[in-house]
């Protein structure tokens, strides 16, 4: 059984406030009315706001097994009398298109985003801050474009983190327990290759550039233990670290 659970088909709306794009929309262009709880969000995060310096921002070509048997786990990704990928590892899982990919938490909890290919363009995120897993469609405007880390953090408003919550549209976890509860805090921030702007992963929304206001469509996963997602998904196969796949500079 999945431990934690979010649907991707209820992260479809979203409205805008003053100083937004003018209607919400998906990235792939659709319009929809937004819920009230949505409407009026602030302007203030909308500033120009330089890339720190955090070194590596993510993984951009991915690279998977069906386990970890036979890997040399690089250091950063080692564990003090680390056995590798255990049973009771805690990975994020995703679904699509008759496949099944799992992402340890020991990978995403240093790099935080994975730009992959299952089902379509999927980008898979974690916030250790918040303890949040996010995956959603990474196509904007018909195209698929590469997310990375900005060095930035943002707290979303009360409200709108309720709302995401409450709609699923995250999931909560962490490397020791995948039934983490999700936390309100200092939340990573992405900037795409596409348009510049930058993302709430809380959200997987836009929140300053070009692209404002847009929504991605997050897509079903789940966090769980390595032992529990190949029991319900035999022919998974999961991420490998470092260089086995090749992180973003």
């Amino acid at each position: 059984m999945w431990r934690r659970q979010f649907l991707g088909g209820l992260a479809a709306a979203g409205g805008l406030g003053a100083g937004c794009l003018a209607a919400p929309r998906t990235a792939d262009g659709a319009t929809t009315p937004a819920p009230l709880a949505e409407q009026g969000f602030p302007p203030s995060i909308c500033r120009e706001e330089p890339l720190a310096d955090v070194g590596v921002r993510g993984i951009r070509d991915p690279a998977t097994a069906p386990d970890w048997s036979g890997i040399d786990v690089p250091a950063p990704y080692r564990l003090p009398d680390d056995r590798g990928l255990t049973a009771e590892s805690t990975v994020v899982g995703i679904e699509a298109g008759g496949q099944a990919r799992a992402y340890p938490l020991r990978i995403l909890h240093r790099l935080e985003v994975v730009n992959d290919d299952l089902g379509g363009p999927v980008v898979v995120t974690f916030c250790p801050l918040c303890n949040t897993g996010m995956a959603a469609s990474r196509v904007l405007e018909g195209s698929p474009a590469v997310f990375r880390l900005s060095g930035l953090l943002w707290q979303p408003p009360g409200v709108r983190a309720a709302l995401s919550r409450k709609e699923q549209r995250v999931v909560g976890g962490s490397r020791a327990n995948p039934d983490a509860a999700i936390r309100r805090t200092g939340n990573l921030v992405m900037v795409d290759d596409r348009t510049g702007s930058y993302w709430s992963q809380f959200l997987a929304r836009a929140i300053c550039g070009p692209a404002r206001g847009t929504r991605l469509r997050v897509r079903p996963a789940a966090t769980t233990t390595w032992g529990a997602w190949r029991a319900d998904h035999p022919e998974t196969d999961v991420l490998l670290p470092p260089p086995y796949s090749t992180p973003i500079e």
